[in-house]
């Protein structure tokens, strides 16, 4: 784009920033949802420097909150997997930027209770391309809360909670106490894996990367209090471990360019899953295992795009060229009526 408006200088990685943060975004633009349960959508943005990065997130749940996080039963006797979920994704604005050999999108299979990165941790999902995932839940732990030795911090619904308050898990805990610390000295928030509100970005505009003065003589205090924060940490009482495996095939459309989109489709298969659950008297361990049957299954699903980025950029440079070639014409009469 700078190659064709040679007279313009603007980095365009922060004209699309600006895009990002101030012009709103329908998710319904990128994707559609195609799901047998019920699940909440929840925003959130991720550093990325030097740029920032959308997700929408099905059954999110950072923090507890007087909502219940969705699960549903799952029947395990199908050998191919259950469908529990599928995405449509739009993929036409993103091509006027992108080659179609780049990945657009990314997408991560996680516990709703932690954040999760899935430019580090997903799936690139590539345009023209259809994405089979089957999800194995291969482990749960159950811990038991204080007195019992395990001492562990508990996942779920809680009605008597001030939302963001509550961490649910212990990775998220853990980011809140860095959180405030970075908020403090830096006035924007580093540690946070995925950022609810847009003023806690540490963009390039704000973040320096060097600490005030004004900071200099109570940072130790402040790392203090950081460190006490971690130390009241708790681990979760239900953790999930996840893994799955992706089959990737070509997008067939007779309708439509097959490059203009992708498709995700995510399924539960059968699987054998080691449980430990602690015992109240001693405070040790059982494990066990169970295979097919019907069982709770709780999952979050994150969708990273950089098409929201990029469809207001495309937009903002058609409306640029337009203008563009005015004052060019504009420029060459005046030019032309004063020299005759």
């Amino acid at each position: 784009m700078t190659g064709y408006y040679t007279n313009y200088s603007k980095n365009p990685e922060e004209l699309s920033q600006n895009y990002l943060i101030f012009e709103e975004f329908d998710a319904k633009q990128l994707y559609v949802k195609d799901s047998y349960i019920k699940t909440s959508t929840t925003r959130t943005f991720v550093n990325s420097s030097p740029r920032a990065l959308k997700c929408y997130s099905e059954n999110l749940h950072l923090y507890q909150s007087g909502v219940r996080p969705t699960t549903m039963e799952i029947d395990f006797n199908y050998t191919e997997g259950s469908y529990i979920m599928g995405f449509q994704l739009n993929l036409f604005e993103i091509r006027f930027f992108y080659a179609s050999s780049r990945p657009q999108v990314f997408i991560g299979i996680h516990s709703p209770f932690v954040p999760n990165n899935p430019l580090e941790d997903g799936l690139a999902i590539y345009p023209g391309k259809s994405y089979e995932l089957q999800v194995e839940l291969e482990k749960e732990e159950h811990s038991l809360p204080p007195p019992y030795q395990t001492s562990c911090s508990d996942n779920g619904p809680s009605e008597d909670v001030k939302p963001f308050t509550n961490p649910n898990s212990y990775q998220m805990c853990l980011e809140m106490c860095k959180g405030e610390f970075s908020t403090k000295v830096y006035g924007c928030n580093l540690a946070f894996t995925m950022v609810s509100s847009l003023k806690d970005l540490c963009l390039y505009q704000k973040y320096s990367g060097e600490i005030p003065s004004r900071y200099f003589k109570p940072l130790s205090e402040l790392k203090k209090k950081r460190h006490r924060c971690m130390q009241n940490c708790k681990q979760e009482c239900l953790k999930l471990q996840y893994k799955y495996t992706v089959a990737e095939s070509d997008l067939i459309s007779e309708s439509a360019d097959p490059d203009d989109f992708a498709k995700i489709l995510i399924f539960v298969k059968n699987t054998e899953v080691s449980m430990l659950r602690h015992v109240p008297l001693y405070g040790s361990g059982e494990v066990f295992s169970y295979v097919g049957g019907l069982a709770g299954f709780w999952l979050g699903v994150s969708v990273f795009s950089f098409t929201d980025i990029i469809e207001k950029l495309y937009r903002k440079a058609m409306n640029w060229m337009v203008n563009f070639r005015l004052e060019n014409v504009q420029n060459a009469l005046f030019l032309e009526a004063h020299h005759d």
